[in-house]
């Protein structure tokens, strides 16, 4: 891949494609390919045509639409080996309708020099729709206004970690490619905001409907309120260790965004009850919900969650301290549909998981780390009406074998995580 340094060992195939040595096409990359060696052919070992057309290997008798075929289903990273076997084959990995998606993954991998180098090869990149950069691999500001400039009809952009990228970069981004509905900026802590060039024309709406924020520290209330003003479509949205956000910032989510399905604020630590109120308008649109670790959420949010949201697949309110049974009663209530639930940490007893387990039989996942009120009782009870239980987490609870027998014996397909020696 691209190296930051440009080590022989970090060395990506994208910055050698390029090259016009004269030893490009030589043995030492052709060995193994019989097809295309040419060695000395004198006339007393010439060969019948017959006899060279059987030496001739399966593959490469291929058409080459058959071989565009088949190199459709290789990432990034395997065309570029590719297109370094041979002529033909760097003609064919280099097709522009292969180059749809661009992944690049790993430590010091420059996704500005990646982008440079796939430009210059196909010219335009028009077909470019899907752009990921991950572990480790980064870009910076000239790397992005070159994709925002070359690759207009980018549908999924997804920039984890990259902390250099800032905000004027994101918003040419965002302006050029209008078709853009995906946008991951997960760890890019310049990020505070996402919009549009300011410009003559006035501001148009985005179409974004997913948008995730992890990390993203430098958002705030004010950011928050212009990124869902100018993504009116988002259906998910994700909010997490976003610190600066609070109260005065929710409430525009629901103001804007009225078809949200997915929200997490988790570690959002300055959201309290009031938050939750307003996020309450979102009404029966919202299925999936995070306030895990939002210290300062008690009953009285979840409550008004639980009886306005009724159609909640997923709720998370782990490390949320001041929960009992008082909302888990009111949630299992209300939310008969909910599949997943996690209170860890969180002040439920038996009583809480008896009401739980007799209004949500379908549930399939469950976490109850660390809730030191739950006992074998509580456990079994949720086996008992939870058949379909999938996944179960006691780890750090005051439960016996007995209370992980019968969870074996009623849910036959339960993965439990646990931390008693003597389950095994």
């Amino acid at each position: 891949m691209l190296g930051r340094g440009g080590s022989p060992g970090m060395a990506c195939p994208l910055a050698k494609l390029g090259r016009s040595s004269p030893d490009y096409y030589g043995s030492s990359l052709d060995q193994g390919y019989h097809t295309l060696v040419s060695t000395p052919c004198w006339p007393s070992e010439v060969k019948s045509s017959k006899h060279a057309r059987s030496t001739r290997s399966h593959f490469d008798r291929l058409p080459d639409d058959a071989v565009l075929k088949i190199f459709g289903w290789l990432n990034s990273s395997d065309l570029c080996v590719c297109a370094r076997v041979c002529r033909r084959w760097e003609a064919l990995a280099w097709d522009p309708s292969l180059w749809t998606a661009l992944s690049l993954a790993g430590e010091h991998i420059s996704g500005d020099k990646a982008i440079r180098c796939i430009v210059r090869r196909l010219c335009s990149a028009q077909n470019l729709r899907k752009v990921s950069l991950s572990d480790g691999a980064w870009m910076t500001d000239k790397g992005l206004l070159m994709l925002a400039r070359r690759c207009p009809e980018l549908t999924n952009v997804q920039l984890h970690g990259c902390s250099a990228v800032s905000d004027s970069a994101l918003f040419e981004l965002v302006t050029r490619a209008t078709n853009l509905n995906h946008l991951d900026l997960t760890g890019c802590v310049k990020i505070s905001c996402v919009s549009v060039t300011p410009g003559p024309e006035p501001p148009r709406r985005l179409l974004l409907q997913y948008l995730d924020l992890t990390d993203c520290a430098a958002v705030d209330d004010g950011g928050l309120r212009v990124i869902v003003r100018n993504c009116p479509q988002l259906v998910y949205l994700y909010l997490r260790r976003c610190t600066k956000i609070t109260d005065a910032g929710i409430k525009f989510i629901p103001s804007f965004c009225s078809g949200l399905r997915e929200l997490s604020v988790s570690d959002c630590m300055q959201v309290t009850d009031f938050g939750l109120y307003e996020l309450a308008k979102l009404g029966a649109t919202l299925r999936y919900l995070s306030v895990a670790k939002c210290v300062r959420v008690s009953d009285a949010g979840l409550k008004v969650i639980a009886r306005r949201c009724y159609k909640l697949r997923y709720l998370n309110a782990r490390g949320c301290e001041a929960v009992s049974d008082d909302s888990l009663s009111v949630v299992a209530r209300s939310c008969p549909r909910l599949r997943a639930l996690d209170v860890g940490k969180c002040d439920v007893s038996d009583a809480g998981l008896r009401a739980l387990a007799q209004s949500c039989p379908n549930l399939k996942k469950l976490s109850l780390r660390m809730c030191d009120l739950v006992t074998d009782r509580g456990v079994q009870c949720v086996a008992y009406y939870c058949r379909g239980l999938q996944q179960l987490n006691i780890q750090d609870c005051q439960i016996s074998v007995e209370g992980y027998r019968a969870v074996k014996k009623y849910c036959k397909r339960c993965v439990i995580e646990h931390t008693n020696p003597g389950f095994f």
